[in-house]
């Protein structure tokens, strides 16, 4: 298959894929199952006819032999285009007086990243920025770990990370980092309104130079039990927190 066209499976990932405008979709596989016990069979049938897309009835073992080895996929699978990288100029010219955007600093794992991206969406980040190199491509596993929410928020690609944080500092950003040992406690900070969070790989975190453009670097207040927190669970905890400091603003 193109390189550029991927396997989306699940209903919430493929409903997602269908509904977002940016993403090019070219066929859809559903089982009888699907078609006769999902009780949104009508709405995702009105959104293949909006697209004009090919919907075809086929085994079970068709979808499976198309997807990766023990894909859960709930009877759904749909053939699509990965969406285009969208610019960190494009986030700036439609962000908002109060804004969040987060950067992952060599963050390489594709759970790690979908699990991410569903964070973002339920705590209203405006968008999510991933270094070219070190970083994983959309897949289906990003689509699937992140329950559809790969197509709800704008993901951008950049090439310097630094660069990126010089640019979105000139825009008016403050740029957060999220260390396991240094840094004032995220619940005993108040932080500006618009913030560029940073979250750097499991193993060795940010990387120095990031570390060193961030105007402030934050911690999570954990048990002494254990060391620190799965990068994606780190991230969920933080966003989460960050959201109910201006809960009223985040609703708008």
């Amino acid at each position: 298959m193109d390189k550029n066209k991927i396997w989306i499976y699940g209903k919430h990932p493929c409903t997602a894929a269908l509904q977002n405008k940016n993403r090019k979709c070219h066929e859809l596989l559903v089982t009888e199952n699907f078609m006769k016990n999902n009780n949104e069979i009508s709405k995702i049938l009105r959104l293949c006819k909006q697209k004009n897309i090919n919907l075809k009835q086929v085994n079970p073992n068709y979808i499976n032999s198309v997807l990766p080895h023990n894909s859960n996929h709930q009877g759904i699978a749909l053939k699509a285009s990965v969406i285009d990288s969208t610019t960190v100029e494009e986030v700036l010219n439609t962000s908002k007086e109060s804004s969040t955007i987060i950067l992952l600093d060599q963050v390489t794992d594709i759970h790690n990243v979908g699990s991410i991206i569903r964070s973002a969406v339920c705590f209203n980040v405006d968008a999510i920025i991933l270094p070219y190199h070190n970083s994983p491509s959309e897949n289906c596993g990003m689509s699937k770990t992140s329950s559809g929410a790969v197509d709800m928020i704008p993901i951008v690609y950049v090439i310097n990370i630094v660069n990126t944080i010089k640019l979105l500092k000139k825009a008016g950003y403050w740029c957060y980092g999220f260390d396991a040992k240094e840094g004032e406690f995220l619940h005993k900070t108040k932080l500006d309104s618009k913030k560029l969070i940073i979250f750097g790989s499991e193993d060795k975190g940010m990387r120095k130079l990031t570390k060193e453009n961030c105007d402030f670097l934050l911690k999570i207040a954990i048990s002494k039990k254990i060391d620190s927190l799965n990068v994606s669970n780190a991230a969920a905890v933080a966003l989460y927190s960050i959201f109910i400091q201006n809960y009223d603003q985040a609703l708008q």
